[in-house]
């Protein structure tokens, strides 16, 4: 069985069928998305094929990418891109030759039933103290091949701190990813076309660290060859150790999938398998990356001549306060924001590409991970803009004034409400971060509006000030509502109206202080 002859993956048309199809035929024009069990599997799936097209199929140069933006390649032209990689996409192989992100020689180490490369998977310390209350045992037991090939794949590109020397991923331990994205259900949105603009050219792919000239199999497909193990301190993997497109095939986790020789049903898909696998064989102190990786579908935050820092995902979700940080570099002191390098590519390309001039999505997301535990999966869709780089600054620094307005708002309706419940609000414990996630989820509507609006008069002042007092008015108005919705519901300890009261409209409440909220005002500065 292997990645890239066999149909695999479950497609949706454009007509609202679905069906499966190997990774050759993504550019038939009917295909619109994909559909994936999971959604941490549906965001691994675009990754892979995304690296398939700049492995196999990178344009030379913008106008061969503009060539295949207005007339994608058929499926024939695609397999014979493919063909020379199908050895490195085998799923199931004996010790000593390649499978698709497995160890090639690996034949002692811990066994762990397959349920334990899902990265939400419980513990082995959770599973003593039965505490698998969210995540049960026992619910996958089996998975084919192409499940476990899939699971596999996430785990290493994604892949947390895991005890000892188990290694995390090139990008860091559960790495936001962002994706660009033609606007959806616009005549141009197709899988193809969702794809290709996230595809760099072989001229931007010279922008990434790494021995370009060295195409050697192993130096892209760690697993063609031995693997680069890291038990003693200098045996890390640096980018000139290997080719720039390992980035997109990164295997930091020793593993290799048992083969069973049973058939029956994947307890994941629901779908019947001739070969089934219940566990792996692992193994720590595998590939270390050090050094000046950098994934082109990740932003970074960079410092001098420090290491880059991928930007993670982090508790409460993905909403318009990160929307900056995603698309828009910025220099904060020492400290520089970097959006992934395909938005920034992208940012170039709409100004030459006329085939570009549409607003286009970006699709964000990843995995919370509080060391070798996720918390939470997160995604989010935000717009992005096509503008000059001085009208992208200047969004920015509109879109800044109203986060930090935001922020502020916020911080004075947790306040109140504190002093609305309690008597004692200073001293009062317990998790109220569900205001955070309501306040940020009222608001972000009219967020995306009024920066829009923005966008669109960014050379009247008059107009600009009239829409940031917009906002100012829109952060007091959600903020009152909450508090009027929050204040007297089981967590006010007494019932206390007086003191709800006093809380929402007394000296040092709620409306004295966003009246006076610098934040506010500087809205109008």
């Amino acid at each position: 069985m292997n990645l890239l002859t066999t149909p695999w993956i479950r497609s949706i048309s454009s007509a609202g069928g679905s069906g499966k199809l190997a990774p050759h035929e993504i550019s038939h024009p009917d295909i619109i998305d994909i559909a994936a069990p999971r959604a941490d599997f549906r965001g691994a799936i675009y990754q892979l094929l995304i690296g398939l097209l700049q492995t196999a199929f990178a344009p030379a140069d913008i106008k061969t990418w503009r060539q295949y933006w207005n007339n994608p390649p058929d499926a024939e032209t695609l397999a014979s891109a493919l063909a020379p990689y199908r050895e490195a996409f085998e799923l199931i192989t004996p010790i000593g030759k390649p499978a698709f992100m497995q160890d090639l020689t690996l034949e002692e180490g811990e066994h762990k039933e397959i349920a334990a490369l899902f990265i939400d998977a419980p513990g082995g310390k959770t599973l003593r103290d039965n505490q698998d209350h969210f995540f049960k045992r026992g619910g996958i037991e089996t998975l084919s091949p192409f499940s476990a090939a899939l699971a596999l794949f996430t785990l290493q590109i994604n892949a947390p701190p895991g005890g000892v020397g188990h290694r995390v991923s090139v990008r860091g331990g559960g790495p936001l990813t962002t994706l660009v994205l033609p606007p959806e259900g616009n005549e141009i949105d197709c899988l193809w076309r969702r794809l290709w603009l996230n595809v760099l050219t072989s001229e931007e792919l010279e922008d990434l660290p790494g021995n370009q000239q060295n195409r050697s199999p192993e130096r892209i497909f760690p697993w063609m060859g031995a693997t680069r193990t890291s038990e003693k301190k200098g045996m890390e993997t640096y980018p000139e150790q290997a080719h720039s497109l390992q980035v997109y095939w990164s295997m930091p986790r020793r593993m290799r999938l048992d083969e069973t020789g049973k058939s029956g049903v994947c307890d994941l898909s629901g779908e019947p398998s001739e070969e089934l696998t219940t566990g792996f064989l692992t193994k720590n102190y595998g590939i270390n990356y050090a050094g000046y990786w950098q994934h082109p579908l990740t932003p970074y935050v960079l410092e001098g001549d420090k290491e880059p820092l991928s930007i993670k995902a982090q508790p409460g979700g993905l909403g318009y306060r990160h929307w900056l940080g995603l698309v828009v570099t910025a220099q904060q002191g020492k400290l520089t924001r970097a959006p992934a390098l395909v938005v920034r590519r992208y940012e170039v390309r709409q100004h030459r590409l006329p085939e570009l001039d549409f607003e286009p999505r970006l699709w964000a997301f990843g995995y919370d991970m509080d060391h070798m535990k996720a918390r939470c999966w997160y995604e989010a869709e935000m717009p992005l803009f096509n503008l000059e780089q001085e009208q992208r600054e200047d969004a920015g620094e509109l879109a800044k004034k109203m986060i930090e307005a935001a922020s502020d708002v916020l911080k004075t309706l947790k306040s109140a409400l504190k002093s609305a419940w309690f008597d004692r609000p200073k001293d009062a414990k317990g998790d109220i971060s569900f205001i955070d996630a309501n306040f940020w989820s009222a608001t972000e509507p009219d967020f995306y509006a009024i920066l829009r609006e923005l966008v669109a008069h960014l050379d009247d002042e008059d107009a600009v000030d009239e829409r940031l007092q917009k906002w100012g008015g829109m952060l007091k108005q959600q903020a009152r509502i909450l508090f009027d919705q929050y204040a007297l519901s089981s967590l006010n300890e007494d019932g206390d109206l007086k003191r709800v009261v006093k809380a929402r409209d007394g000296k040092g409440g709620l409306n004295h202080y966003l009246n006076g909220s610098r934040a506010l005002k500087n809205l109008a500065a």
